[in-house]
């Protein structure tokens, strides 16, 4: 909303990288205020900021923005979202249309007047009507937002037993939908009775003895599952591999007569293998499949052949040809990328 104002760059940035440094924390500042921390001592928030985040934790609300939302009342937020727009072309869509909502968007486009404006083609028009009309979606995650929420989660149920994420976070994908959680531990009741009480949790959607759903303040969904140790294996398979994935697996068990679900690998009602990923796939005549490759893309034939391919690890990578400090909207200053970059 200051963007679309014309307010500084400056002040602009300042919000947009102090948010991106709350978002990516471990833990939330609510936490870090009881726990007597001084925000000013994260990166990119000073003294003036560190005082408005801990009365926005305290009071709920923001003067700031509260006064912004009467400046500018409407949907220009999520219009400046939309493909093809932007801050800049929004406040020329506010100040010459009055566009303040989508509806007055589609009214505007239906009506032809957003060719009236110079830098609005028929190409822009066409790309904001399909997003108009497209139908909301599940809500996705990027994979580093996904990432400092899970890690925190599994630091927090780490000493009730094995715990690791796995669905689309584990093979990496670029957006996640919601999070896996597997545990394995004696008491399944206990572990979601921890769960509900997280501090990121704003609704827990079930909670049973073996599986507990919860959704976190960020719109995140989690689901915790406890699984016995001879079972794991078989549960880490199923829950990380993709849905043609874990069906090509189940076929190879079919045609052997045996039968393949998340608590094992079966002969009649006597399980051969679920211990370990790596039995199940070894009693299948497969080559352990990284989960990365879990998508049934070749790579099936590849391990039976055993020609899976090697991947690119961590101590492959040279160099980052673009990174950003906080001289503009990066979090760390140039000594500490500098230090980062000499101890790799």
């Amino acid at each position: 909303l200051l963007e679309i104002l014309g307010e500084n760059q400056f002040r602009v940035r300042a919000y947009r990288r102090a948010a991106r440094v709350i978002e990516s924390l471990p833990q939330s500042v609510t936490s870090l205020l009881s726990a007597g921390r001084e925000l000013s001592d994260l990166p990119g928030i000073g003294e003036d900021l560190a005082g408005k985040i801990a009365t926005i934790v305290k009071s709920g609300h923001f003067d700031l923005l509260d006064s912004l939302r009467r400046k500018l009342p409407g949907q220009l937020g999520e219009i400046a979202a939309l493909p093809g727009l932007g801050p800049k072309r929004v406040k020329l869509l506010y100040d010459k249309l009055k566009v303040r909502t989508l509806a007055d968007l589609r009214r505007v486009i239906v009506a032809g007047q957003l060719r009236e404006i110079r830098g609005f083609g028929p190409t822009i028009e066409s790309k904001i009507l399909v997003a108009l009309d497209k139908p909301k979606t599940e809500k996705r995650f990027k994979l580093s937002v996904a990432e400092a929420e899970a890690e925190a989660l599994v630091r927090f149920l780490r000493d009730n037993g094995r715990v690791i994420v796995a669905g689309s976070y584990r093979r990496r994908r670029d957006t996640v939908g919601d999070l896996d959680v597997l545990v394995t531990a004696q008491d399944g009741a206990a572990i979601g009775d921890k769960l509900i009480k997280y501090e990121n949790v704003a609704e827990t959607l079930a909670h049973g003895p073996t599986r507990t759903t919860v959704v976190f303040r960020s719109g995140l969904q989690v689901d915790v599952r406890v699984v016995p140790e001879q079972s794991y294996g078989a549960a880490l398979l199923y829950f990380t591999g993709s849905k043609a994935h874990n069906i090509a697996l189940r076929s190879l068990a079919n045609e052997r007569g045996w039968k393949l679900n998340e608590y094992g690998l079966f002969l009649g009602r006597r399980r051969i293998a679920g211990v370990s990923e790596e039995e199940v796939y070894k009693k299948l005549g497969l080559g352990y499949i990284p989960p990365e490759l879990r998508e049934d893309r070749g790579e099936i034939a590849l391990a039976q052949a055993n020609k899976l391919p090697n991947l690119v690890s961590l101590s492959d990578i040279r160099g980052d040809l673009h990174v950003h400090s906080d001289w503009t909207d990066g979090t760390t200053t140039i000594a500490e990328m500098a230090a980062g970059a000499r101890a790799r």
